[in-house]
């Protein structure tokens, strides 16, 4: 609902009120109706010509440039002022001006008010009463408010008692306030943008006399349920889903991502998903209703597929410095787990204990600054370090998800709002194989991009592990980070492998080594080597000239189009070698 015009908006008022107000002026005797003129004669009616073909269809134009945004809109404003009695209003009243804030103050100037209605008492309040009738308060204006659709009540409150009769002076939105109780509801008529609100004159009218007040309604939601879906089944790999019994496709989602959020009418409905347009699975049917938002999983259950629904807080505001999480367990074949979450290991705080398979834990509101997560499952811990500060950034709404990839639980953590990043979370990254005496090695890992790295045993070249980048998409990096200190001279090497797109005129998909930072590592500059194409395991090595602290990040990268291979790098068998050749 918003003021989008620049034109006055024209405000009317209904005359008459419980007591017998007089609105816009005062009263004034009508005169006696005139006679009724002669009806004039009517001439014939021609007859209608023949229609003529039709002629060729034109050749369509070419589209035109799209046009620049528009100004923002201009908010309509409502002022008031008292009347004293007299010759205006016998027993006082108030003027009410309405405009449009041409200067954009948030006050309505005398220069920019296009109408004044006069609202006169129709009895001297101090007549009948102690004192005059006031408004002291509206209930229920915080609510939220839905385009079309009717609000919860919401109630006038006055100093007086009796009955009251409700009048409204503004635009955007319709009134119910017949039951005659000082309540109404107002059913909004359109979307607000940023810049608008909606402002309304209210006129209580009872035996006391009459008062006015000003309220704003600042949003206006779209009438719609949120839904956003999460495929956690590790069984299939893309799948499209469509609202069940019908073939148009809502979304397409692949394996370990979420979509969303899908705006759908409020109501009951199940979801099918569609492999190469055969039903996979179809969910229970389940209520979604008006401005609420859900979340639909896909996950192994037994390694059957099955579903969730959870519904979802993203209404509710935070503190500062803090982030809301809820953990869902729904890695098959684990028992339950407990979860603890902190800066670090040893500050790390238990979330939730015994959270069972398929169940959902209450959401929690938790400080900023997690980077260690750990799943104990019977005994057997799984640690989870070296993620973006994104994934639960300051004001991050999110659920994290345990489900299984490749064997063991990793998390995938779906955000809710727009403050952080979905991620995949994996076990072990702290530990990754490299061939060195810990005593000769201080590394930590980070892993970044729009996808992260993983522990992984489907291809290695020394041992039963490496690490490997997630799928990404076009236009996306994956990048892993190591920080490792040297107490001697020396040379440093690493083994890694690629399958991607090949090298052409420029350098499209592949793995990047640089000595740098994650986020500074590229393909076009700051990088050490880089590969592409079908490259087998090769061993690179790099000079480490003196004692100290060195960063080294390995980047898979993908172009604006076009795919090849597995579209992933591999590294492993990281070793230091004492003395330079």
């Amino acid at each position: 609902m918003k003021f989008g015009s620049k034109q006055g908006i024209r405000l009317l008022i209904c005359a008459m009120f419980a007591a017998g107000a007089v609105a816009c002026g005062g009263e004034v005797e009508q005169g006696a109706t005139g006679p009724e003129g002669p009806a004039g004669e009517q001439g014939p009616q021609g007859e209608p010509g023949e229609d003529g073909a039709p002629g060729a269809d034109g050749e369509d134009g070419e589209d035109g440039e799209d046009g620049e945004d528009g100004a923002d809109g201009l908010n309509s404003l409502i002022a008031t002022e008292t009347i004293e009695p007299g010759d205006v209003c016998a027993n006082g009243g108030v003027a009410i001006s309405s405009g449009v804030d041409a200067n954009a103050d948030g006050v309505l100037d005398e220069d920019e008010i296009t109408s004044t209605e006069n609202v006169c008492n129709g009895v001297d309040g101090s007549l009948l009463c102690d004192e005059a009738l006031a408004i002291t308060g509206l209930t229920g204006i915080d609510q939220r408010f839905f385009a079309g659709n009717a609000s919860d009540p919401i109630t006038v409150e006055t100093n007086g008692e009796g009955d009251l009769s409700l009048s409204f002076i503004g635009h955007g939105a319709e009134f119910d306030a017949s039951a005659g109780d000082g309540t109404f509801t107002l059913t909004p008529e359109d979307l607000l943008d940023e810049s608008e609100s909606l402002e309304f004159a209210l006129i209580a009218n009872g035996e006391c006399g009459t008062a006015v007040v000003n309220f704003t309604v600042e949003e206006v939601e779209a009438p719609v349920a949120n839904i956003r879906l999460v495929h956690l089944f590790e069984g299939a790999g893309e799948v499209d889903v469509a609202l069940n019994g019908t073939t148009e496709v809502l979304t397409s989602i692949d394996f370990a991502t979420a979509e969303g959020p899908l705006e759908v009418d409020p109501g009951n409905y199940s979801f099918d998903l569609l492999s190469e347009g055969s039903p996979v699975g179809t969910t229970d049917p389940a209520d979604f209703l008006l401005g609420e938002s859900y979340t639909v999983v896909a996950y192994s259950n037994a390694g059957a597929l099955d579903f969730m629904i959870l519904e979802d807080d993203v209404v509710s505001p935070l503190a500062d410095d803090t982030f809301r999480l809820r953990a869902i367990h729904a890695a098959d074949g684990v028992g339950n787990v407990a979860i603890s979450a902190g800066a670090d290991e040893t500050s790390a705080a238990e979330l939730v204990a015994d959270l069972a398979f398929a169940a959902a834990a209450d959401a929690a509101d938790l400080a900023t600054g997690v980077e260690f997560v750990q799943i104990d499952s019977a005994g057997t811990l799984f640690d989870y370090v070296g993620f973006s500060s994104m994934t639960f950034a300051e004001g991050a709404i999110a659920n994290a998800f345990a489900f299984m990839l490749e064997g063991e639980p990793h998390i995938f953590v779906q955000q809710l709002s727009d403050a952080g990043q979905n991620a995949i979370l994996i076990p072990g990254l702290e530990t990754l194989p490299v061939a060195i005496d810990a005593d000769a090695l201080n590394a930590t890992f980070r892993t970044g991009g729009a996808a992260e790295w993983m522990v992984t045993d489907a291809n290695s070249n020394t041992g039963d592990f490496s690490a490997t980048n997630s799928i990404i998409e076009n236009y996306q990096t994956s990048w892993l980070e190591m920080t490792v200190e040297f107490d001697e001279a020396g040379v440093f090497a690493f083994d890694w492998s690629v399958s991607s797109e090949p090298e052409g005129y420029s350098f499209y998909d592949g793995l990047i080594f640089c000595d740098t930072e994650g986020e500074d590592c590229n393909y076009f500059s700051n990088y050490i080597e880089r590969i592409s194409g079908e490259v087998a395991w090769t061993n690179i090595t790099y000079e480490i000239p003196e004692a100290g602290t060195y960063t080294f990040t390995w980047l898979y990268r993908k172009d604006s189009s076009t795919a090849g291979g597995d579209d992933r790098g591999w590294i492993d068998n990281l070793t230091f070698t004492p003395g330079l050749p």
